[in-house]
C-alpha cells in the first residue's frame, strides 16, 4: 500500500484528487490535515457582493439583469438593495 495510489485514499480525498488534481490535493491534505473545513455555498462574500450589487443599480443596471449575474431572485435583489450599506 502506497502513498500514491488514490485507490487507498479516503473518498473525499479521491473525489477532490478528481477535481483539483493528485498533486494539489496532496498539498491541501498536508496544509488542512486534520481541519474541519466547510465551504460556503456561494463563492463571494456577502457584504462585497451586496456593494457591488449597489453600484451596479445606481449605474442603471436592472434588478432583472442583476438577479440574473448573480444567480439570485429579483426579490433577494430588491431585499438587498432596500437593506442599508454596512
Amino acid at each position: 500500500m502506497t502513498v500514491d495510489d488514490t485507490e487507498n485514499w479516503h473518498a473525499v480525498y479521491q473525489r477532490l484528487a478528481q477535481v483539483v488534481g493528485v498533486v494539489a490535493t496532496k498539498k491541501i491534505c498536508a496544509y488542512f490535515g486534520g481541519s474541519q473545513i466547510t465551504f460556503p455555498r456561494r463563492l463571494l462574500d456577502r457584504k462585497k457582493e451586496a456593494m457591488a450589487i449597489r453600484q451596479a443599480y445606481n449605474q442603471g443596471v436592472s434588478v432583472a439583469m442583476l438577479a440574473h449575474d448573480h444567480n439570485y431572485s429579483s426579490r433577494t435583489i430588491r431585499r438587498i438593495l432596500a437593506k442599508p450599506e454596512a
